[in-house]
């Protein structure tokens, strides 16, 4: 057997799973509403295969365990409780730069968000209604020091997430892993107040 490639558990592999099975799900109920044998039908049976294919390589390329791939292939097809195996990674409400080239990020969602500076844990802070902003440019003060907000997320990505909030039709999936780790969506593919801001940002 081939060895898995080793992902970091800070990348959002659950995150990619859990949105291609509500993705699935989602497409799956518009086409029991539809005609059968219709052209609308037919495309959105495409769409369907595209999602369950994705979701097999997915796991297929990142999940080692014969029977944990087997539950996720469950809970794509039977709606079930997803496995709680691999873990989530904590959403990012923040990232920025100071003058001094030291990163800040700020993960958690609720009432709690923690901290880091430069991969550190440094505090916890309640700060919901700083992060919920839609305003670009957001600055997070800590320690005495400013962090004005950087997106990692490449233009490409942006520009088809954009195209995918405009019209609603083909999610951004060549990109989903990266707009997932940059805190700009959620597993419902839909935008964070961080990736509203990115948007925003894009097209100054």
């Amino acid at each position: 057997m081939v060895p898995k490639l080793q992902r970091p558990s800070s990348l959002p592999l659950r995150e990619e799973l859990d949105a291609l099975a509500h993705t699935y799900l989602h497409v799956h109920n518009e086409i029991e509403r539809t005609r059968p044998h219709s052209a609308i039908r037919r495309r959105l049976a495409d769409r369907l295969l595209d999602i369950r294919e994705r979701f097999d390589r997915l796991l297929d390329e990142w999940v080692d365990d014969d029977g944990l791939r087997e539950r996720w292939r469950e809970h794509l097809h039977t709606h079930g409780p997803a496995p709680d195996e691999p873990r989530g990674i904590e959403p990012l409400a923040f990232r920025g730069e100071n003058d001094a080239g030291s990163i800040a990020e700020v993960r958690g969602h609720g009432n709690e968000f923690r901290v880091f500076v430069d991969g550190s844990l440094l505090e916890r802070v309640d700060a919901e209604k700083d992060f919920a902003s839609r305003v670009p440019g957001l600055v997070f003060r800590v320690d005495g020091f400013e962090f004005r907000e950087t997106f990692a997320a490449p233009r490409e990505a942006l520009q088809e997430l954009a195209a995918f909030v405009e019209d609603g039709e083909q999610p951004p999936w060549e990109h989903v892993h990266e707009l997932l780790a940059d805190g700009l969506i959620d597993v419902h593919l839909e935008l964070t107040p961080r990736g509203r801001r990115a948007l925003a940002a894009s097209q100054r």
